[in-house]
């Protein structure tokens, strides 16, 4: 009965290891200017990069123009 109860107790922790060693990683996203929007952005360009530039989203920086955030 303990080689049974120690096999199966080296299997956990080698099932434990391995899924430790498992990562899950996001994807890698970058920021570009939008090709398709007109004039200065105040409020937010979110809808317009999800419909019309296919992103991810968008946001309005500083320098009042829309950025695309898109998966690289």
């Amino acid at each position: 009965m303990e080689k049974k109860t120690l096999a199966g107790l080296c299997f956990l922790f080698l099932v434990l290891f391995v899924a430790q060693e498992i990562v899950v990683t996001e994807a890698k996203t970058c920021e570009n200017l939008a090709d398709k929007y007109r004039g200065p952005c105040f409020s937010g360009c979110d809808t317009h990069c999800t419909t019309k530039e296919n992103a991810v989203s968008g946001r309005c920086r500083d320098d009042f123009r829309c950025w695309c955030t898109k998966n690289c």
